[in-house]
C-alpha cells in the first residue's frame, strides 16, 4: 500500500444542501465583484464526482499500478491527450495466428498490391435478432497473397427503423472466423492474414428487419520486410509528468492502426479511458493560484460575479462553483470566451459546475477573468451561488496529477489514475481477437480489467456489437479465463428494455447501469434482463451494479479529442474535457474500480485465500473472486435514491439482485476494505448520504475455522448539519458471503443476513465440521434514513462487533426443484441440516412466496419478519446427526414480482440464539406472471 498524502477533511464539512440552507444573502445590481483572497490550496470538494468520490480508495493507498493495466475495446484512444498518454510505442499485432509485440514504425513492413481482387454484391436482409440473414460468398486465395484488406459498403444508411447496420467478417475452410468488423461504420473494413490458396469466405450479416444492398471489394497484398519482436518490458519505471499511460495498441481493422500513433476520430474511446484510468494531468492544479469564496449569494438576471486568475502561458484555468441555475464564462485577457459550462452541456443539477480553458497568450503572465452568472435561457430569473474555487493548472511538465500521493490533486481524473492502459481499436472485431489472443495479452500486458462500453445498436452505448458475441458468448469466457475481467455497458435503450446482447449479458462479465451522481438510474439507461448461460443451461440475471454514467443535467466530464488526422507536431498537447453521458461512462467507472479493488486483491493485505495470482498466472478463478468483491459491496438505493430515479425505480430487495440495479451501486471504498481490513473485533463505523463524501457501506473480512462468526451492528446516532431531517432510526443490512467462495458467475455467496429496521442488526453464521479455515466478507450497508436521501448532509454512527466461536458448528444443504419458475409454480424444498448440538431448525424465505402449510407436514408455523418469513419445523434437530426436511412454496404469480429471490439460509438454535448454517442459501428467479 502506499501512503496517502494528507487533505483538509474539513473541506468536506458542508454539502451542497447545506450550503443551500445558509444561502439567503441577496446580491446588489450590476457586476458584483467577487475577488477572493488565496486559500490554503485547492479543496477536494471543487473536484469534479468522479475524483471526490475515487479520494475513498486513494486514500487507502490504491491509485492503480504502472505495471497493471486496463484495456479497452472501443473508439481508439488519443494518447496526445495529457491524462491519457503518452504512448510508450509499442503495438501488438496479429501475425499468422500469434500476436506479435513490436516497436517496430509502419514502414518496417511494406505492402505491395497484387492485380488480383474480390467483388461481391447483393441485396440481404430483413432480419431479426434472434433469427438474422446471413449472405455468404466464397473465394480463393491466390498465389504470393500475404494479406486481404476488404470493405463491405450497403445502402441505405444506418438509421434505426429505416437503413441497416451490417455486420462483415471472413471465415476460413473450417467456419471459423479470423476477421470481423462491427464498427457501426459505413462501410465495416477489415485487414486479415491469409494463407496462399486457402478457402474462405466474406459473411454478411443482418439482425434489423430492414432490406440493404451491399457491396464487397477485397484487395491482396504481399509483406515485403518484417517485424522485430519487443522482448523488452512495456512498463514504465517511476513516475514522471512524461510517464507513458498507453503501455499498448492494437488495432482490429488495419496493420497498424489508422494513423501512426494512438488516435480516436469518434472520441468516446478517449472519453472512456480518462473515467477509469485519467492522471488528471491536465487538470492538475496550482494551489498558489487558487482563490475560494463563499459568496452565499442570490444573482438576478444581469448579475455577476467575477474573479481573476494570474496564469503563465502553456497552462489552463478553471472555475468550479456550486449553485443553482448558474452558468461559468471564462474570459482571456484580450476578452475572448474560452470556455463555460452552459446549460444542458456541461452545468450540473445536483453537483459543482466546472469549466476550464486554454491560457492563450505569449508574455509571461496573464489575468484570465472567471464569471459566475445566471444562465442563460433559463425560465427562473435567479441563481444562487453558494460556492467558488478559481485558479490555474500546471504546464504540462509541471505535476503527474493525481498519479502519485504525493502528486497535485486534479479537478477530473480517472478512478485509477495511475494505472496504465492499453486500447484496442475497434469494437466486437477487436473483442474476437482480444479473446483469441487472451493469454498473451494478459502475460505481456498484465492486464486486469478490460473495459466493453458498446452493445447492439438497439441499445448501444455505441455503435453495433454485430452478432459475434450472441452467435459465440464464449468470447467473453475465453477473456474471463485468462485472468481479465470484463465491465460491459448495459445500454441505452431504457429500462425495462435492454440492449440484449454481448458483451454485457455474457455470464461472466459485469453488467453496468448508468446513473445521476446522486445513484439515481438515469431513464436511458438498460436494466431488467433475462440471459442464459450456454454452459450450465440455466437462466441467470442482469444487470449486475450501478454507476455514475451521467444524466442531460449532469453530464460525466472526461477528456476530449483532438483532431485525429493532424499529424504529429501540428497539434499540442491537448488538455481539453468534454460532457458525456451514457453507460459507456459507467461502464469505465467499474473498470476503474475493479483495477483498484484487484491492485488490493493481489497485495499482502489480502488474505491469501482471496489473493489474486499475478497477471501472468491468473485465470476465471481470479476473475470471479474479483467480481464478487465488487458485487457484495454494492448497496441498494431504493430509498436512499427515491427521488433521482428515471422510469423504472428499483425496489428494495434485501441483497437480493434487482432487475434495474442489480446488487445496487458499486462502491470502491467498501469493496477495498472487505479484501483489505480484518473485522475481527470491536470497531466503529460512519455512513451516509452525503455523497459522494460520504461512504455508503462498510465491511471487511473474517478468517475462520469451524465454529460460528457472530456479526452485530448497534445504531450510535446521527451527525451532520442535516441531521434534523431524520424522522427516525436508520436502516441497515447486514450481510455475510463466502468470500473465497463464490457463486455461479462470481455472484455474492450468501452466508448470512439481517434486517437492522431501526439501526441494529445481529447475524451469527456456522461453518461446518469440514470447513477449515474460511475467509468471510461482512458488510454493513445503508438502506434508508427516513426522512432523508442522498445529497442530506446525514452520516449515521454505528458501534460493530465481530467475534468467532468455537464449540458449536452445523452442516446442511438445501435443494430446489429449479432455479427458475413462473409465477405460481410450486417448488418442492429439501433442506438437510446436521448441528453439532440438539438444535431448533427453521427456514427463511422470501415474504412474497405463498408457503404451503396444508402439504407441508414438517411445517409448525410461519412467522413473518419483516420482507421475509420463517418456516418453523415441528422436529428438533438431532446432535451429530443428519436431520432432513421437506415442505413446498409457491411462486408469487405477479407480473411485477417477477425478479430474483434469495432463499435460506437455514437457521439453528442450540437454545442461545439463532445460527445461519453456511451452503443452505440459494437464488431462485421468478420469470413472468402463472400460465
Amino acid at each position: 500500500m502506499g501512503t496517502e498524502q494528507p487533505h483538509d477533511e474539513s473541506k468536506f464539512a458542508l454539502s451542497r444542501r447545506s450550503f443551500l440552507a445558509a444561502s439567503g444573502a441577496l446580491a446588489g445590481a450590476g457586476l458584483l465583484s467577487g475577488l477572493a483572497t488565496a486559500s490554503d490550496g485547492f479543496s477536494d470538494r471543487f473536484a469534479n464526482w468522479r475524483v471526490r468520490e475515487a479520494t475513498h480508495a486513494w486514500e487507502r493507498g490504491y491509485r492503480g499500478r504502472t505495471d497493471r493495466t486496463i484495456g479497452l475495446t472501443d473508439s481508439g484512444i488519443d494518447a496526445r491527450h495529457l491524462d491519457v498518454g503518452p504512448w510508450n510505442g509499442v503495438r501488438a499485432v496479429a501475425r499468422d495466428g500469434e500476436l506479435l509485440v513490436t516497436k517496430d514504425g509502419p514502414d518496417a513492413v511494406q505492402r505491395v498490391e497484387l492485380d488480383r481482387s474480390e467483388s461481391f454484391s447483393g441485396t440481404i436482409g430483413p432480419g431479426t435478432f434472434v433469427v438474422p440473414t446471413t449472405k455468404r460468398h466464397s473465394f480463393v486465395v491466390p498465389d504470393g497473397a500475404d494479406e486481404i484488406q476488404a470493405a463491405c459498403a450497403w445502402s441505405p444508411e444506418n438509421v434505426q427503423g429505416e437503413g441497416e447496420d451490417l455486420e462483415f467478417y471472413i471465415e476460413n475452410a473450417s467456419g471459423e472466423r479470423v476477421a470481423t468488423a462491427a464498427t457501426a461504420k459505413n462501410p465495416e473494413t477489415l485487414t486479415v492474414d491469409v494463407d496462399a490458396g486457402g478457402e474462405y469466405a466474406f459473411v454478411v450479416k443482418t439482425y434489423l428487419n430492414v432490406a440493404a444492398d451491399y457491396e464487397i471489394t477485397g484487395d491482396y497484398y504481399r509483406y515485403e520486410g518484417s517485424l522485430t519482436p519487443y522482448d523488452g518490458s512495456v512498463f514504465p519505471g517511476s513516475v514522471e509528468p512524461d510517464t507513458p499511460k498507453v503501455v499498448g495498441w492494437y488495432d482490429s481493422d488495419s496493420r497498424y492502426g489508422s494513423y501512426a500513433k494512438p488516435r480516436d476520430e469518434n472520441g468516446h474511446g478517449t472519453h472512456v479511458t480518462s473515467i477509469m484510468a485519467g492522471s488528471g494531468i491536465a487538470s492538475a492544479v496550482d494551489p498558489d493560484t487558487v482563490a475560494e469564496d463563499d459568496p452565499q449569494t442570490t444573482l438576478t438576471l444581469g448579475e455577476t460575479l467575477s474573479y481573476e486568475v494570474d496564469a503563465r502561458p502553456d497552462r489552463g484555468v478553471f472555475g468550479s462553483a456550486y449553485g443553482d441555475g448558474i452558468e461559468i464564462i471564462i474570459e482571456g485577457p484580450n476578452g475572448q470566451e474560452l470556455g463555460s459550462s452552459k446549460v444542458l452541456s456541461d452545468t450540473s443539477e445536483w453537483d459543482n459546475n466546472v469549466a476550464e480553458a486554454h491560457t492563450v497568450h505569449d508574455s509571461d503572465t496573464a489575468t484570465y477573468t472567471v464569471y459566475v452568472r445566471p444562465a442563460e435561457g433559463e425560465a427562473a430569473s435567479t441563481a444562487t451561488v453558494d460556492a467558488v474555487s478559481v485558479g490555474a493548472f500546471f504546464a504540462e511538465d509541471e505535476s503527474v496529477g493525481d498519479r502519485t500521493a504525493t502528486g497535485d490533486r486534479s479537478v477530473h481524473a480517472g478512478i485509477a489514475p495511475n494505472s496504465s492502459v492499453v486500447g484496442l481499436q475497434g469494437l466486437g472485431g477487436a473483442t474476437a481477437d482480444l479473446a483469441q489472443h487472451a493469454e498473451t495479452f494478459a502475460d505481456r500486458f498484465n492486464i486486469r480489467v478490460v473495459n466493453m462500453s458498446w452493445g447492439y445498436v438497439g441499445g448501444a452505448p455505441l455503435g453495433a456489437a454485430g452478432g459475434l458475441l450472441t452467435e459465440d458468448p464464449s468470447l467473453i469466457e475465453d477473456i474471463a479465463s485468462a485472468g481479465v475481467l470484463v465491465s460491459a455497458a448495459a445500454g441505452n435503450a431504457g429500462t425495462p428494455a435492454n440492449g440484449n446482447g454481448a458483451p454485457n449479458v455474457a455470464d461472466e462479465a459485469i453488467s453496468v447501469v448508468a446513473t445521476g451522481p446522486l445513484d439515481g438510474i438515469a431513464g436511458y439507461s438498460s436494466g431488467g434482463l433475462g440471459a442464459y448461460d450456454e454452459d450450465s443451461n440455466t437462466v441467470y440475471r442482469k444487470p449486475d451494479v450501478t454507476a455514475p454514467g451521467g444524466t442531460v443535467t449532469d453530464l460525466a466530464r472526461a477528456a476530449k479529442k483532438g483532431i485525429a488526422a493532424d499529424p504529429e507536431g501540428e497539434q499540442p498537447p491537448i488538455r481539453d474535457y468534454t460532457g458525456k453521458a451514457g453507460t459507456s461512462m459507467a461502464a469505465p467507472y467499474v473498470s476503474g474500480i475493479s483495477g483498484l479493488v484487484a491492485e488490493a486483491m493481489e497485495s499482502t493485505d489480502a488474505p491469501g485465500r482471496i489473493r489474486l495470482s499475478s497477471p501472468d498466472e491468473a485465470g476465471m478463478e481470479d476473475v470471479l473472486l474479483l467480481k464478487q468483491a465488487i458485487l457484495a459491496s454494492a448497496s441498494e438505493t431504493a430509498f436512499t435514491a427515491a427521488p433521482y430515479h428515471r422510469t423504472e425505480g428499483p425496489t428494495y430487495d434485501f441483497g437480493a439482485r434487482d432487475p434495474y440495479e442489480g446488487y445496487g451501486r458499486a462502491n470502491v471504498g467498501a469493496a477495498i476494505d472487505a479484501v483489505t481490513c480484518d473485522a475481527t473485533g470491536v470497531t466503529d463505523a460512519t455512513i451516509g448520504l452525503n455523497v459522494p463524501e460520504d461512504e455508503r457501506a462498510f465491511a471487511g473480512y473474517v478468517e475462520a475455522g469451524p465454529g460460528t462468526v457472530n456479526v452485530s451492528v448497534t445504531f450510535s446516532h446521527l451527525s451532520g448539519c442535516n441531521n434534523s431531517m431524520a424522522k427516525g432510526d436508520p436502516h441497515i443490512d447486514l450481510f455475510a458471503y463466502a468470500a473465497a467462495n463464490p457463486a455461479q458467475n462470481g455472484e455474492p455467496n450468501l452466508l448470512g443476513r439481517a434486517q437492522g429496521l431501526t439501526g441494529d442488526a445481529s447475524l451469527s453464521v456456522s461453518l461446518g465440521r469440514d470447513a477449515g479455515e474460511k475467509v468471510l466478507y461482512v458488510v454493513g450497508k445503508l438502506v434508508d434514513v427516513p426522512g432523508a436521501v442522498n445529497g442530506n448532509d446525514v452520516q449515521a454512527h454505528f458501534d460493530v462487533d465481530v467475534s468467532t466461536t468455537e464449540g458449536f458448528f452445523a452442516d446442511g444443504t438445501r435443494e430446489n426443484d429449479a432455479s427458475v419458475f413462473t409465477g405460481g409454480q410450486t417448488n418442492h424444498v429439501k433442506l438437510s441440516v446436521n448441528p453439532s448440538e440438539d438444535s431448533q431448525v427453521r427456514d427463511v424465505v422470501p415474504a412474497a412466496w405463498d408457503v404451503l402449510v396444508e402439504h407441508s407436514d414438517d411445517v409448525a408455523r410461519i412467522e413473518q419478519a419483516g420482507d421475509v418469513q420463517h418456516v418453523y419445523f415441528t422436529a428438533d434437530a438431532t446432535a451429530d446427526e443428519q436431520t432432513e426436511y421437506t415442505y413446498f412454496v409457491e411462486a408469487p404469480d405477479s407480473l411485477t414480482q417477477s425478479g430474483e429471490y434469495a432463499m435460506g439460509p437455514v437457521q439453528v438454535n442450540p437454545g442461545r440464539s439463532w445460527v445461519d448454517v453456511s451452503g443452505t442459501s440459494a437464488t431462485l428467479v421468478v420469470l413472468g406472471a402463472s400460465t
